[in-house]
């Protein structure tokens, strides 16, 4: 691998002021690195070495672990994982140090009556919770019982919902506001699969839609835009906001905040009107094409400009560019790819996608659009599956909207936490999901949980959601505790493992796989985990063709020709591509994708952009002119490459963020001169639902129309001490508006005012 060290001038370059950390190749090493005070190879203590994953993220890069007297001493990638290429970002490198932070929690607790925590034993938790369990099941049912889970590590979710139908509750939910269940139920209505792989090393056109919403978070990613650049390959950037992307792109295409469908919908109207899509592939393997080009004839270019801030002739000039390189073209839409901030049209952004991949013929084709590998047929679920129960979910009860998009996914997370204090759900339990900071816009929902029957937390810090619990049960840091393997199914199937490589120096806290089976032997269903987590790992693997100890040699191997597949056809209902879907249709939307406008628009007029810069229109009048009061701003938001939406802070991260100030209000650089507001200067963000003050970080590469506030700051609990009064949780501001048909919660529908502190 080539070496990319992590320096100062590349750091700043790669945050473009105020964003994401620039990946390395590097090491992030604990004082034990020069232990004995001299320097050089020969004075480092001997180490011992284990290869793992990371698991800051979904994504799982490949790592060697530095272990010197038990303690961990230093992290490597692994070049031979086929995804990360020996890669870790630096959310990788700050997680490794949670193991030692002051705010993880040591021993189950119990809530008192006074609303404090007193520490108990796990026989005590266990066999309490149990108690409830059983009494709540046979008052009310098992329906009223439910979990949510977060995505880093594979096994929670796969114990999670095995505990859940153990019990004969098929309530096991994705926390869907950090996880893309809603981008993965749209893809399924049009091409029958949840996800689909973007052939960047071959491409000869790039566009990234939304991808500043993760800021590039994944090595993997990095190395394959870094390499398309390196290749001259146009890489276009669709976005509100040009994050670390900017670092890759050679064009952005600057739009209104939520009007990324819009522009779609636009460019495939303009393909089909001036006859420039692939008219065989579309008569080949599409469904229900007329119906959907005559729903979008009034989508042009024209009209896209007045809701874009695009203008016309540039639209019209990206569609023919991208029909001149078709099918070599690799689009991603990443609103929802890590972490699932939403606009009202979300979802149907994605469904645009997947249609205008259809109209230049890049499904299949090299360069352009790659289904999944079918990893299900494998059968490496069925280990750890056991069917949902019939008539034991969430929607048996009257009170829950029903979202029938999401159902392949489970019901919605966001509307099942309405049901608290309702009586709907009378247990709860939240496993590795802060869900309190992650569904901030639903009101009064920390004060719900805290007064609901059963209320049970497993984490590893003292985070919002623990603080609202009745029982707080510690979870190990993964480091400390093995995992199952995670399959990956995008441009190359590999499979990772978690292995435990340091040793454990809170003995109290326990792996979730441990927590998991000892509250379902607690609740009377121990018999389904009658195994070790190292059987059931195995097992899986073995049912890809490969073993425990040939993947924890690597941490991530790449699966075989032979082992897996990719989807081959259409698994959709009609058997092709759906340009109109009867179940969307059924859910109450269009049958085809079609321009939802947002739940508020800014009362800012767009300026155009012009390839990487806004250009010097004056914006004077947009700020003065037709406006009843103060100007108003979309809220956008997203994560950095320092911080997830809630992983578990360390103070090497929070430092990091305080000294490059992450956590700034990102200001268009025209906006705040007629404003006034100059560069670190104190602001306030607010609107009815809440008010922040921040530092200004002014720049071009922000619409007129946005501010932008990093997610993953703002934990306003003050035990996790290393974040404590750093930034501000963005889902504040937001009402609890809903995706029709999904259920996600609507993370960026949000508007806000800008003022000045002193005005």
């Amino acid at each position: 691998m080539k070496e990319m060290p992590l320096t100062r001038r590349r750091f700043l370059e790669g945050c473009a002021g105020a964003g994401a950390v620039a990946l390395s190749t590097g090491v992030l090493a604990s004082p034990a690195f020069a232990k004995g005070g001299d320097i050089g190879v020969d004075a480092r203590p001997k180490a011992e070495t284990v290869n793992t994953v990371c698991q800051a993220c979904p994504h799982g890069c490949a790592l060697t672990a530095y272990v010197v007297d038990g303690k961990l001493d230093k992290v490597i990638g692994i070049g031979s994982d086929p995804q990360a290429r020996g890669m870790l970002c630096t959310r990788g490198y700050g997680c490794t140090q949670s193991m030692d932070s002051s705010a993880n929690v040591k021993n189950p607790m119990r809530r008192k009556s006074d609303g404090s925590f007193q520490t108990i034993t796990w026989d005590e938790a266990l066999a309490e919770i149990g108690d409830e369990v059983e009494r709540i099941v046979a008052d009310a049912g098992a329906g009223a019982v439910a979990c949510i889970y977060g995505g880093n590590d594979p096994t929670v979710e796969a114990y999670g919902t095995r505990f859940m139908h153990a019990l004969g509750s098929a309530n096991a939910l994705r926390d869907d506001v950090t996880l893309n269940v809603n981008k993965e139920a749209a893809l399924t209505q049009v091409i029958g699969v949840g996800s689909y792989a973007p052939d960047f090393d071959r491409a000869s056109m790039i566009v990234l839609v939304d991808a500043s919403y993760a800021d590039v978070a994944t090595p993997s990613l990095c190395a394959q835009l870094q390499a398309a650049r390196e290749r001259g390959v146009p890489i276009v950037a669709v976005d509100a906001r040009l994050g670390t992307v900017g670092s890759f792109a050679s064009e952005w295409v600057a739009v209104n905040p939520g009007s990324e469908l819009a522009l779609i919908l636009s460019i495939c109207n303009h393909l089909i009107s001036a006859n420039l899509y692939d008219a065989d592939a579309v008569a080949a393997q599409t469904s229900g094409f007329d119906q959907w080009a005559a729903a979008i004839s009034g989508c042009t270019p024209a009209w896209a400009e007045g809701v874009t801030g695009v203008e016309s002739a540039k639209i019209e000039e990206l569609a023919a560019r991208l029909a001149a390189a078709a099918p070599q073209v690799a689009v991603e839409f990443g609103n929802g790819r890590i972490g699932a901030a939403t606009f009202v049209n979300s979802s149907e952004t994605a469904r645009a996608v997947c249609l205008l991949n259809a109209l230049l013929g890049a499904w299949g084709a090299p360069g352009g659009a790659l289904l999944p590998y079918d990893m299900s047929a494998a059968g490496f679920e069925a280990v750890m599956g056991s069917g949902a129960p019939d008539g034991a979910s969430l929607e048996d009860a009257g009170t829950l909207l029903s979202f029938p998009l999401g159902a392949t996914f489970g019901a919605s997370a966001a509307n099942a936490l309405k049901l608290v204090g309702t009586g709907a759900i009378r247990a709860l339990f939240a496993m590795d999901a802060d869900i309190v900071y992650d569904y901030a816009a639903l009101p009064d929902l920390a004060e719900s949980l805290e007064h609901m029957e059963l209320f049970v937390c497993l984490s590893q810090q003292m985070t919002e959601t623990a603080l609202c619990a009745d029982y707080i049960l510690p979870v190990r840091p993964y480091l400390q505790a093995g995992s199952l393997p995670a399959f990956h199914d995008g441009a190359v199937a590999c499979a990772s493992l978690g292995t435990a490589a340091v040793e454990d120096e809170n003995a109290n806290a326990w792996p979730a796989s441990e927590i998991v089976a000892g509250l379902a032997d607690a609740c009377g269903a121990g018999d389904a985990f009658g195994f070790a987590l190292e059987e059931a790992a195995s097992a899986q693997l073995q049912a890809v063709g490969l073993t425990l100890d040939g993947v924890s040699v690597n941490g991530a191997v790449e699966l075989a020709a032979g082992q897996v597949k990719r989807v081959e056809g259409w698994p959709t209902p009609t058997g092709k591509i759906q340009c109109a879907s009867a179940a969307c249709a059924l859910a109450g939307l269009s049958a085809t994708p079609a321009w939802t406008p947002t739940y508020q628009t800014s009362n800012i007029m767009g300026v155009d952009s012009e390839d990487m810069d806004l250009g010097t229109q004056d914006v004077d009048a947009l700020l003065t002119e037709g406006l009843s009061g103060r100007p108003s701003f979309h809220l956008i938001c997203g994560q950095q490459t320092v911080f997830g939406d809630h992983g578990y802070n360390t103070e090497e991260l929070t430092d990091i963020a305080r000294t490059y100030g992450l956590d700034g209000i990102w200001v268009n650089a025209q906006v705040a001169r007629v404003l006034g507001i100059e560069d670190g200067d104190a602001i306030t963000v607010g609107n009815d639902l809440a008010t922040y003050q921040g530092r200004a970080f002014v720049t071009e590469r922000i619409v007129p129309t946005a501010l932008y506030l990093p997610s993953g700051f703002g934990h306003a609990s003050e035990k996790q001490k290393a974040a404590a009064g750093l930034g501000f949780n963005p889902h504040r501001f937001c009402e609890p508006v809903v995706e029709s048909g999904y259920g996600t919660l609507c993370t960026q529908e949000a508007l806000i005012w800008l003022w000045k502190e002193g005005e």
